[in-house]
């Protein structure tokens, strides 16, 4: 008697290779040293208060990587600069924004959820008197950051709201800005 084993197809949802995922979950449960990843940009000053980063090497699952090109973002300020960007504020934001549709997406593919659209606006509300040194009372950062999605799926609204929540308890930037990330600065020797 002749067995065949076949292999299953790949599943992408939402596009979102739902096979790696669930295997990188298993083997990162199974090798729990694997899991420390380490990512990091290089910052360079240009002139005024613009400056512009790159991003291109970063550590994960045992071993140094670089993403399939570097990436360059470049900052500014809306009044004393030049106009070379975002502020870095706003890319903040961009990075909430992008680190929780990540997360819908992925758990939406998990759990068999054909999405069709997800949009967010999300808004900073700073009172720049910290940052400018005029009132040593006013907190440097934003005061609130607020996130609204709109999702179409092939979901009620408990489902959908689940995919929001779920993605909010599984942010890595989320939980930077909400909870308390030590953070070191210094100079290099």
């Amino acid at each position: 008697m002749t067995t065949t084993t076949t292999t299953p197809e790949p599943i992408i949802r939402n596009g979102v290779p739902v096979h790696k995922l669930f295997a990188t979950i298993g083997r990162l449960r199974n090798e729990s040293d694997l899991a420390a990843f380490r990512f990091s940009a290089r910052n360079r000053w240009i002139e005024g208060t613009a400056s512009t980063s790159t991003i291109h090497e970063w550590h994960g699952v045992g071993a140094d990587h670089t993403h399939v090109r570097e990436f360059e973002f470049s900052a500014d300020h809306p009044t004393l600069g030049l106009g070379y960007g975002p502020t870095p504020q706003e890319y903040v934001l961009h990075a909430l924004a992008a680190c929780l549709t990540l997360g819908i997406a992925t758990t939406a593919a998990a759990r068999k959820i054909e999405l069709r659209s997800v949009t967010s606006t999300v808004t900073g509300d700073i009172d720049v008197r910290g940052v400018l040194g005029i009132d040593a009372e006013v907190r440097n950062g934003f005061g609130e950051i607020r996130v609204e999605f709109e999702i179409e799926a092939d979901a009620g609204a408990d489902a959908i709201t689940g995919l929001v929540e779920a993605s909010k308890s599984r942010s890595a930037v989320y939980d930077m800005l909400a909870g308390e990330t030590p953070i070191q600065v210094g100079v290099a020797a």
